[in-house]
């Protein structure tokens, strides 16, 4: 602590980076020549930014950074070839790039791709550059707003002196839109017209009331880079439109980083760079950059040098880095088997001697999975590399560690230590606790009773960091900090073995046995401890000539799980003594020479072979406990050999951790220490009596303190509570402090996160009474708990917590569970599969019992949340993956993917759901398969949102219908065959929760007059050891309408808010039958009844007029269809002459859904009039019938019943025919038919009052299409998209572009996004871009030019 009047002489900077307690600093002030040198570090992580300090040389002067790979494929952008014309081309985006003169082409092939900024930039980046973005267009459009609002002003108040100053106001501020405006409105107020001056209200109303809509929906997508490949013949080099110019000409075209160290800005203000790489002979083109900070900050601890700034340097600043991003930039920079896949390839294809992982995920079994053996067996193994990664920060309860790095074979896994110096410059604490490892570092063993934390390094570091996040140095902690010191330090071991031991080689084994024999006891677990760089290079040297340091030793206790430790955690498992067979067996290195000889009797592969012949062990065995019982020696040669051990538990303290070793010494040299140990954990837990509950007494703690208690939690259990109580003088002087609870049990073949509790609870902040006295905090915590497991119980002060303070400790169970079956285990055991009715049940009924304690608050219910639904895939494809980055290591061959599409349709916006694949979902380092991932589109083929193997709610926020991709990577294309009907299960959140009704008896389901006086349960209180029915009324359950048949409703069963829910499954039953109405065709009212014959021969008479109805429409010859009409109408009624006609009228327009005017719809000018003709036949015969439909609304009778469906397909009829016309009107009104969209937009026919015959002549026409339109919208809905597109066009003749585009926006906003409805959207678009195009608003149409290609892509986003 400073003196409060007189500061340090010094700023503490040693302990910024720490690397005193390591011995790291000293053994390079000793060796400076040993500094990382010659050391290739690959850091698999967010990915390196090429911008940071630190990280820009070697202490040598060499390029710091050796290469920057993207291995997760989110900054690739596909390619095609495009002819350039005098130096300029056409972008993906659309737009036309300018290219540069100097660019040299010898083959003049050019390639263009388009990226979206926001898939290449960290969420706080793009946040940042969306802001500045969204600040600018607004303050654009706001612009226009106001000059819209204030030439609705001028004309309100018939001000032209106004008018005047609002142009004055657009000279000034020169915004386009501005004067635009005011010109439009100049010329539309000198009209004298009275019924053009309403229509110029009517018009900017609209115009308010459209920019109000555009800027409410306006989000911005981020701009679309344009991307321009070539080869300059030497290699490729590509040029990103970066300021969305499209001016490429005086732009550098980058080339691979590897060859040229080029280094681009992507955005300049945010000072965020990217470099380049080249995949499939120039058809993929990489753009590389930083999915986040962590991967900076971590190669900074490793191997930063500042040359001005030594004091700073990382670890090992001789080393280079090599850069792969794992964390994909689609998933929020989390990992992804493609990235995981590809770094090890590139691990081995670049040399790198070191690597780190700080990455990592709960797994549900240890040391397991294809890329976690690929790892032990071809990186480490067969290529040489020393591989550490972090050991998490689930801590500080037992068995917390994550893959790869706590839990796998061939890593070297490194927990979290702090120390004096960190505390001092890093935590500005006034007063220092002694050194001690971080509270929240995950502590071992693993599962299968590996040591689980091999070693300890400092957790802590300020040191690089990106510089799009404005720091050069920043604090950040965690095992994923202790990872890079640690691989620092075996970086500084092999650049020292390199330089000193020649050619000699050095495996990955010899240098962890350095680390891990020569670490610093801690009185951790299991004996791990914290690294010493200088005492691990002494060994090395000490022992260089001993082969068996070149070794590792794979232990496995043969009992059911094959485990590599002994780890008695439940009460059984102790109740008596066990004995175990242990196989050891020495792995040895080989290499890829040894592998790629074709002769039998190679050289390298004879040298492996003699190296096992020669190998021996003659060990002496040491238990470091009395309880463990081993043999005094064992001999083992290549092929190992197996020993007896004893594990006698039964006279251990109850409730306590124990922990030993079985220790193996080389008989000549006990001295180095044990050549290998195998940790024995047993956590023999407290028994819960009769009450339920279980005292742990008062806990005593001191800073860094940490109390472990175990409990085996009584079968039937389904959820404990801990009560923690502090209440002692000592507290009321000692300082509040912080203290994590943490509880956990384990499950076979699970993560420890499903029974897991870690909280926060401080102690000391409250409650207890001002000046003395014995109040008391109370703090209750609960969790659920599976019976018959042991509980840890965990309770730590926090590393930096100050003070002593005393606390009770309680653990109160409770639990109800099925007493049926039905997916409960003997003895009330854990729920494990949940609770599934049938809704074809009438009543469906469960028993229930309390096995544990009495049970209060007894009141059932049963919510159900979720729709699941189960999708089967439309398509499914499985193909070879490209040789160049998709390979598996060991095999040297192509991976395959199989690509399964689903089709899945939401019914309204905002949809919340959540997609499973249960095969291969939820699992990453554990994975059978290299990588799993999906991705969601909508129907325009835009892609919408990723996810990776751990699923999670996902919001659709448009209603229609999308197209799920999944891909699924592995090795064998065999093995995927049997994935191609895999089903897909989306559970979809239900806009209304369901509740289902429970009783306590079956009569009270089915009615309410049940006698009182009977025997029945009433609810409340169950007895321990009662059995209670329970009944639930699922034929009366409210089946939301997104659910059908064969479906499952998800939800929770609730007994009690004291215990556990379980998950609740209703499957949906099938759907009432309805009686089936009769058919419309039915035969004349006559007096004398119908025989068959002739009944027969009416019907086949009716079946064959309507096949010739249908050519009608389907006839490509007119001629035909003109014969088939003249003949259906002359022996037809009127009906049926409706029919036929309306028939003919969809021929003449058959693309509807095509703007009137283009060149899809067809229409000529003879062809639109004809069909004005034919329409207003339609009308005249179906007008009066169609009014008689809302007469019929009720239909009761048969007859009735007839009448109203003969009503309502002539009202159908009718609409169709006035669309018909209107798009006829449309047409004829407009300057010329056959031209296309974009060349007519400004030809229609302006009324401005002259006596021109042919101006007459088409207000008649445009008075005609008004009177049409007034009647459509009196019959059919304004939002139809026929009907909004039959008559946007009339408001257009009038020049009320706004009011035209008033409903596109509507219909565009609400219409689901179902491949059914493109045409229709594609012609919506259409219209609504050349509408914006006729106000002359350039801002709204540049802005919907630009998201264009985003909206609609040609193809499919890659996964």
């Amino acid at each position: 602590m400073a003196n409060k009047t007189t500061p340090r002489q010094e700023f503490p900077t040693h302990g910024l980076m720490p690397r005193g307690e390591t011995q790291a600093a000293e053994f390079v002030r000793k060796y400076p020549q040993y500094d990382g040198r010659g050391v290739v570090a690959a850091v698999l992580d967010t990915g390196i930014d090429p911008g940071a300090k630190g990280l820009q040389v070697t202490s040598e002067g060499k390029r710091k950074v050796v290469d920057y790979i993207d291995c997760t494929g989110s900054g690739d952008v596909e390619l095609s070839d495009v002819c350039a014309e005098e130096l300029t081309l056409k972008g993906a985006s659309g737009r036309t790039l300018r290219l540069n003169a100097e660019w040299k082409n010898p083959t003049g092939e050019w390639r263009v791709g388009a990226k979206r900024l926001s898939r290449l930039l960290p969420g706080e980046v793009w946040m940042s550059v969306s802001a500045e973005r969204s600040q600018r267009f607004r303050k654009n459009a706001q612009q226009l707003t106001d000059a819209v609002l204030a030439k609705k002003g001028a004309v309100q108040d018939k001000d032209q002196g106004k008018l005047s100053e609002v142009s004055k106001v657009s000279e000034v501020s020169k915004v386009s839109e501005v004067s635009k405006v005011s010109e439009i409105s100049a010329k539309s107020i000198k009209t004298k017209d009275s019924d053009t001056s309403k229509n110029l209200t009517e018009e900017l109303d609209a115009q308010v009331d459209v920019l109000k809509t555009l800027n409410g929906a306006y989000a911005d997508l981020g701009p679309l880079l344009d991307c321009v490949v070539f080869h300059d013949g030497e290699q490729w080099r590509a040029a990103i439109d970066v300021d969305e110019s499209g001016d490429l000409s005086a732009a550098a075209a980058l080339g691979a980083y590897k060859h040229t160290s080029d280094v681009g800005e992507l955005c300049k203000r945010q000072l965020f760079y990217y470099t380049l790489n080249f995949y499939d002979e120039g058809r993929t083109l990489s753009i590389v950059t930083c999915a986040g900070s962590h991967s900076t900050h971590v190669a900074g601890i490793l191997a930063a040098h500042h040359p001005e700034e030594p004091q700073n340097d990382g670890v090992a600043p001789g080393a280079q880095l090599l850069s792969l991003m794992i964390g994909d930039h689609r998933v929020g920079s989390m990992e992804t088997g493609v990235g995981l896949t590809r770094a090890v390839n590139a691990i081995v294809e670049y040399g790198a001697d070191v690597a780190n992982m700080s990455y990592g995920e709960p797994s549900s079994s240890p040391n397991v999975g294809q890329w976690v053996q690929t790892v032990a067996q071809e990186v480490v193994r067969r290529h040489g590399c020393v591989f550490v990664s972090s050991a998490g920060n689930e801590g500080p309860a037992l068995s917390s560690t994550g893959s790869p790095g706590g839990t796998s074979d061939g890593f070297i896994g490194v927990g979290a230590h702090v120390g004096y110096d960190q505390m001092l410059a890093e935590y500005a604490m006034y007063e220092t606790v002694g050194d001690t490892v971080f509270t929240w570092s995950s502590r071992g063993p693993t599962p299968d009773g590996d040591r689980g934390v091999d070693v300890y390094a400092p957790g802590s570091a300020i040191t690089s960091f990106p510089a799009y996040c404005k720091e050069r140095l920043c604090l950040r902690n965690g095992t994923s900090m202790s990872s890079p010191n640690l691989c620092g330090v075996a970086a500084l071991l092999v650049s020292a073995w390199k330089q000193e031991m020649g050619g000699a080689s050095l495996s990955p084994y010899r240098v962890k046995n350095a680390i891990v024999s020569t670490a610093k006891p801690i009185g951790e677990l299991h004996g791990a401890g914290m690294v010493q760089t200088d005492s691990a290079w002494q060994f090395l040297k000490r022992y260089a000539a001993r082969a068996a340091e070149q070794v590792s030793w794979r232990t496995h206790v043969d009992d059911s799980r094959r485990a590599r430790g002994i780890y008695l955690r439940n009460a059984e498992e102790s109740a008596h003594a066990r004995f175990f067979n242990v196989s050891v067996v020495p792995v040895f290195p080989t290499s890829e020479k040894a592998r790629l000889e074709h002769d039998s009797d190679g050289e390298n592969g004879r040298l492996e072979s003699q190296t096992q012949f020669d190998f021996e062990q003659r060990l002496l065995l040491v238990a470091t406990e009395s309880w463990v019982s081993v043999p005094d020696a064992l001999y083992v040669a290549s092929q190992g050999n197996k020993f007896a051990a004893r594990v006698d538990a039964t006279k251990l303290q109850a409730g306590r951790l124990h922990t030993a070793s079985i220790d193996a010494y080389d008989s000549t040299d006990v001295d180095r220490g044990p050549v290998f140990s195998i940790p024995v954990t047993v956590t023999k837990p407290l028994h819960v009596d009769a009450s339920a509950c279980v005292d742990l007494g008062t806990l005593q703690f001191r800073p860094t303190e940490i109390v472990r208690r175990f409990v085996a939690v009584p079968p039937g259990a389904t959820r404990a509570h801990i009560v923690l109580r502090a209440s002692n003088a000592a507290a009321l002087e000692s300082s509040p402090a912080l203290f994590y609870l943490h509880c956990m049990q384990l499950e076979p073949a699970t993560r420890f996160r499903k029974f897991f509790m870690r909280e926060r609870v401080s102690i000391g902040h409250k409650s207890y009474g001002a000046g003395g006295g014995s109040a008391e905090q109370k703090e209750t915590k609960t969790m659920d708990v599976i019976g018959g497991a042991t509980l840890e119980v965990c309770l730590a002060q926090f590393w930096n917590q100050l003070g002593a303070h005393d606390i009770d400790v309680r653990v109160e169970f409770n639990g109800i569970v099925p007493a049926n079956g039905g997916g409960a285990l003997a003895e009330g055991g854990p729920l494990r599969a949940g609770i599934t009715v049938h809704g074809s049940n009438a009543v469906a009924r469960l028993d229930f019992i309390a096995p544990v304690r009495p049970e209060y608050d007894v009141s059932p219910s049963i919510v159900l949340t979720k729709a699941r639904k189960t999708l089967r895939p439309h398509e499914a494809v499985i193909s070879p993956l490209g040789a160049e980055r998709d390979t598996h290591l060991a095999t040297g061959s192509a991976l395959y993917k199989l690509e399964l599409d689903y089709r899945l349709e939401t019914t309204r916006e905002e949809t919340q759901l959540c997609l499973h694949m249960p095969a291969v979902d939820t699992q990453i380092y554990e994975n059978w398969a290299d990588n799993f991932a999906l991705a969601i589109f909508d129907a325009n083929k835009r892609y919408l949102i990723s996810q990776i193997s751990y699923t999670s709610p996902l919001l659709i926020k448009q209603c229609g219908e999308s197209l799920v991709r999944v891909q699924i990577r592995h090795r064998s294309a065999k093995d995927l065959e049997a994935l191609k009907d895999i089903p897909l299960l989306v559970d979809v959140v239900l806009k209304s929760s369901i509740r289902l009704t429970t009783k306590f008896d079956m009569a009270s389901i089915f009615t309410s007059t049940v006698n009182s006086s009977a025997a029945v349960y009433r609810g409340g209180f169950i007895a321990k050891g009662s059995r209670i029915p329970l009944f639930i009324d699922t034929i009366g359950a409210a089946v939301p309408s997104e659910a059908a048949p064969g479906d499952v409703l998800v939800g929770k069963l609730t007994m009690s808010r004291h215990t556990a829910d379980f998950d609740f499954e209703y499957v949906v039953p099938a759907k009432s039958i309805k009686k089936p109405e009769e058919s419309t065709s039915a035969a004349p009212k006559t007096d004398k009844p119908e025989s068959k014959e002739e009944q027969d021969q009416r019907e086949m008479n009716e079946a064959l007029r309507r096949v010739r109805v249908d050519w009608v429409k389907k006839s490509r010859d007119d001629g035909v269809r003109t014969r088939l009409v003249t003949d259906l109408l002359a022996n037809s009624n009127d009906e049926q002459r409706a029919e036929v006609l309306a028939a003919q009228l969809s021929a003449l327009d058959a693309t509807s859904s095509a703007l009137p005017w283009s060149e899809a719809a067809c229409l000529t000018a003879a062809s639109a009039r004809r069909a004005v003709g034919i329409a207003d036949s339609v009308i005249e015969l179906t007008r009066t019938q169609a009014l008689t439909a809302r007469l019929y609304e009720k239909a009761q009778t048969d007859d009735e019943k007839t009448l109203k469906k003969q009503a309502e397909l002539a009202r159908t009829q009718l609409i169709a025919a006035l669309t018909t016309k209107c798009r006829a009107l449309a047409a004829l009104t407009h300057g010329s038919v056959s031209a296309t969209a974009s060349e007519t937009c400004a030809d229609y026919v302006e009324v401005d009052g002259s006596d021109n015959d042919e101006t007459d002549a088409s207000e008649q026409t445009v008075q005609e299409y008004e009177r049409a339109a007034a009647e459509l919208r009196q019959w059919a809905a304004a939002d139809d998209v026929s009907v909004v597109i039959a008559t946007a066009p009339l408001h257009m003749a009038r020049h009320q572009y706004a009011r035209a585009l008033q409903p596109v926006l509507a219909w565009l906003a609400k219409a689901p996004m179902k491949p059914a409805n493109a045409a229709e959207r594609r012609s919506m678009v259409e219209l609504r871009n050349q509408l914006l195009a006729k106000l002359q608003w350039t801002i709204w149409s540049a802005h919907f030019r630009a998201i264009a290609p985003i909206e609609s892509p040609a193809t499919y986003e890659r996964l």
